[in-house]
């Protein structure tokens, strides 16, 4: 943690965002090799040589996602979608079921938009996780609703 603090007190005073930006860069990537080393030296056996390429894909990955400068989303591209793709519920209800419900829901995609974490609920994890009812979680009511929908049209 020394050697951290006292990098981030030089590339303040020695000139510049860049190079603080640099040295970051470069520390964060020597972190996690250091870490991912640690990892593989506690793995046995053939899981060893899976380990190594799982973590040498993630470490390209980890080396990409410090390589990008500023966001990662143009905002400014979204756009809302044409008026007629959104239709109301009521217009739904009224055409009833497709004939194969099956061919829908193995088209479908589920995804759970959860936000932050809720630190400022006092959550320690995902607001997923969250216990609600009878020990389940949102994430666990949620499986259950796509599995009570698998099973209802997917026999």
């Amino acid at each position: 943690m020394a050697l951290y603090v006292e990098g981030l007190n030089k590339g303040a005073a020695n000139g510049g965002m860049a190079q603080f930006q640099e040295m970051m860069r470069q520390q964060l990537e020597s972190s996690m090799n250091a870490e991912l080393e640690k990892l593989l030296d506690s793995t046995e056996g053939s899981d060893r040589e899976v380990s190594r390429k799982d973590f040498e894909g993630f470490r390209n990955l980890f080396q990409r996602f410090l390589q990008v400068k500023g966001p990662s989303i143009e905002w400014i591209k979204i756009q809302r979608p044409p008026e007629d793709s959104i239709q109301p519920y009521e217009r739904i209800l009224g055409r009833g079921l497709p004939n194969s419900v099956a061919d829908c829901l193995n088209k479908l995609v589920v995804v759970k938009l959860n936000g932050g974490l809720g630190t400022s609920m006092g959550c320690k994890g995902p607001k997923s996780l969250i216990s609600v009812r009878n020990e389940n979680t949102f994430l666990d009511l949620t499986v259950q609703q796509i599995e009570v929908q698998n099973q209802q049209y997917l026999r």
